[in-house]
């Protein structure tokens, strides 16, 4: 029996063109979603490709923040500088404003500071600059429902420090005031509305923690600014005092010097044999000389507010001394110095 050979396989035209065009219509697709989505893809790309440091990485985990907070931190590529590093990338903008960290082409830059008193700062600042890319990938629609939600919690906390920084970023960063708003109050307010609440836990697994380091080393700085203050009060007080009890002595010893004069005279035409006259006469060197003790504790009394005085002096200088050197320690413009021995 002879055999015959099978014959070919035919596929439909019909179904090939659906095969095609079902891979075109998944590149279009594609190609529209990565269009769509091209900042998250590049975020993306940036974070896969980012190999955050043991610090950064510390940084990140102490500011509490979430997997989306981390994402955006870590696609902003954050580094911790030294003040040579850090002052090419965060350029100071007045005098007397130091500057913590910055959000510069789309990375984070966060000056080290390393004074123990002021543990937390790197964190807050990190957070502070994590804000700024976030808000820098949010829609417009989006800005504009969280602005005014900003300004209610400004006005609820708006302080003269507060209401000064506002006014720098003004000045400094005009068109940015929602912007800075949006980092201020979610790095540094506690109890924020629910609403607020809800949008920054995006960001923050326990953002109490990040408010608790902040209030904690700007206590640090509020402390001496108030113990400034007092030894300021006390010390124009000491000095009122001082001027007024040396008025007072020196009423007090052109009197004696007086006394002294008056009794000089009349001991050179006391007649001694003249009872009445001799014992008046020790009547009022009994005054002059009750005088001149008072006089003398009158003196030892000045002497003694003057000293209090330059002891305070001192005191008002040493904590006048360590809020500058505080100071000196967030400035990365300013090179921190030992107190004189």
């Amino acid at each position: 029996m002879e055999s015959s050979s099978p014959s070919p396989m035919k596929t439909s035209g019909f179904a090939s063109h659906l095969v095609g065009f079902g891979i075109m219509a998944v590149f279009a697709l594609t190609a529209g979603w990565l269009i769509l989505n091209r900042e998250y893809v590049v975020d993306q790309l940036t974070v896969w490709q980012y190999q955050p440091s043991t610090e950064v990485q510390s940084i990140a985990t102490r500011a509490s923040l979430t997997d989306q907070g981390r994402f955006y931190f870590y696609a902003s590529q954050p580094q911790v500088d030294e003040a040579s590093t850090f002052n090419d990338q965060c350029k100071k903008q007045e005098e007397q404003s130091a500057i913590l960290g910055c959000y510069a082409t789309r990375r984070i830059y966060i000056y080290n500071v390393t004074n123990d008193q002021l543990d937390g700062i790197k964190e807050v600042t990190a957070a502070h600059e994590m804000l700024h890319a976030a808000w820098d990938r949010l829609s417009d629609s989006e800005k504009e429902r969280l602005t005014p939600l900003l300004e209610t919690a400004y006005t609820k906390v708006e302080n003269d420090e507060l209401k000064e920084r506002m006014a720098y970023y003004a000045r400094t960063q005009p068109g940015e005031r929602s912007n800075e708003l949006h980092s201020i109050i979610g790095t540094e307010v506690g109890a924020l509305g629910s609403e607020l609440e809800q949008y920054y836990a995006q960001y923050f697994s326990n953002r109490a923690q990040i408010v608790a380091f902040h209030q904690k080393y700007q206590q640090v700085f509020n402390d001496l600014d108030a113990r400034i203050k007092a030894l300021q009060a006390e010390l124009d007080q000491l000095d009122a005092t001082v001027k007024q009890r040396l008025a007072a002595y020196d009423t007090q010893r052109a009197q004696v010097e007086q006394m002294s004069n008056s009794l000089n005279a009349q001991a050179n035409s006391l007649d001694r044999t003249n009872a009445a006259a001799v014992n008046a006469y020790n009547a009022q060197v009994r005054q002059f000389n009750a005088a001149v003790t008072a006089l003398k504790a009158d003196y030892a009394a000045v002497n003694q507010l003057v000293a209090d005085y330059n002891q305070k002096v001192v005191e008002y200088n040493s904590v006048a001394f360590s809020r500058s050197s505080l100071q000196k320690s967030i400035d990365s413009s300013q090179t921190p110095v030992a107190p004189a021995i």
